[in-house]
């Protein structure tokens, strides 16, 4: 069909004689661009004087006029969600399925070292490249992070696998080379194997741990860092430095109160400060023996506050850049009351990303399950965060797809 022909189906619409309250059957432009309201979502009187006030007098659509509170614009679903998106639901099982072989992969990497101090890096190196492919196929699905877990695997592991992904991330954002992404993806996964030499019952501890435990564990960067030197001497088979700088440097600080040798600023190792950061926010989003974890978007303004003290600013804007305040996956509620979730980040500003809405403000079902860029409009900019208990209520409910 040709752009004539689309344009000549376009219904414009004087915003000045719109009324409230009332919505239509088809999403409702601004522009070929820019996305006024979803189908079926109800014009408010603030969102016109708004338009009004910024000299917007049309829009346009390709649907009917439909009030409000009509049986048509009230539609539900029984039963569970109606999810017609094919791709995304292949998306999301594609990248959960492979987040899994992931962490058992980790975990057997770590059997293998603790057991005789052997790694087979050709093997690890072609699983960093396949994850480096799997992010280029599926990055918006692979950064839902709530969404990757792995059963009967533990923190160490899935937390291993979890910063291999925000690792490569960052890297990407930021631009670095293939061979360098490699490199950093390496260290990823091996940032921790230095608590294979702590005691399992220290870091899995529940509660506070004493003065003498916490020395214990924050040996474990330089104990990995020898760990990999006597594998790769005793292998003939030599790691990058960077590598090794990534793993020992992942817990040293910008300002200087990291550990374990207290560096600074740029005396920190680029690796180091890619995956001090990425190896932290997974810290603060994940369920841990001693702690639940915070959601997503508490965890990113934990790291933001931060910041200037802890995290090199160029990696965390690049973390930011990927994951944005809201991140990936995130269910949120905007200002008119309905429900999404956070499926990209935003284009030109990181508090405004694209949200797929689920529920109206009545609870029902979108039926087409708009996606819209939220913005600082009426009713199009985000609220709050739904809390764990309101997500499991509303999946249990068959409002929000498991």
């Amino acid at each position: 069909m040709s752009l004539n022909t689309l344009a000549k189906k376009r219904k414009w619409i004087d915003i000045g004689d719109s009324e409230t309250e009332n919505c239509y059957d088809a999403p409702l432009w601004l522009d070929d661009d820019y996305l006024l309201l979803p189908a079926e979502m109800p014009i408010s009187e603030s969102l016109l004087r708004n338009l009004r006030g910024w000299a917007y007098r049309k829009a346009w659509t390709d649907g009917a006029r439909m009030d409000a509170s009509s049986p048509a614009a009230a539609e539900t679903l029984s039963g569970a969600v109606l999810n017609n998106d094919a791709e995304e639901a292949e998306g999301r099982r594609a990248a959960r399925g492979f987040f899994e072989k992931l962490a058992v992969f980790t975990r057997n990497v770590y059997a293998s070292f603790g057991l005789d101090g052997s790694l087979d890096m050709n093997a690890i190196t072609n699983y960093i490249k396949d994850t480096i492919l799997m992010m280029k196929d599926y990055k918006s699905y692979m950064l839902r992070l709530p969404d990757l877990t792995a059963e009967a695997i533990d923190y160490l592991y899935t937390h291993s696998a979890r910063t291999v992904i925000i690792a490569l991330s960052i890297g990407e954002a930021m631009k670095l080379p293939n061979f360098r992404l490699i490199e950093l993806g390496i260290a990823a996964l091996l940032h921790e194997v230095g608590m294979l030499k702590i005691p399992r019952q220290i870091y899995e501890k529940a509660g506070e741990l004493t003065e003498t435990e916490r020395k214990l564990m924050a040996t474990h960067p330089a104990q990995g860092v020898m760990m990999l030197q006597k594998s790769a001497k005793d292998n003939a088979n030599p790691l990058a430095q960077d590598i090794l700088m990534g793993v020992w440097h992942h817990h040293e600080r910008f300002n200087g109160s990291g550990y374990p040798q207290g560096l600074s600023g740029d005396g920190i190792s680029l690796f180091g400060k890619i995956l001090g950061a990425a190896c932290s926010y997974d810290a603060q989003i994940s369920k841990r023996p001693h702690d639940e974890g915070k959601d997503g978007y508490t965890g990113m303004l934990m790291m933001l506050k931060e910041m200037r003290s802890l995290y090199d600013e160029k990696v965390i804007s690049a973390l930011l850049q990927c994951i944005s305040i809201y991140p990936l996956g995130t269910y949120v509620h905007l200002e008119n009351g309905s429900v999404g979730v956070v499926v990209s980040t935003g284009p030109d500003n990181p508090k405004f990303p694209v949200v797929k809405l689920h529920l109206d403000k009545n609870m029902h079902v979108y039926k087409d399950q708009p996606v819209i860029r939220t913005q600082e409009l009426d009713g199009l900019n985000i609220s709050g965060v739904l809390s764990r208990r309101e997500i499991d209520d509303l999946i249990s409910n068959d409002l929000l797809p498991r």
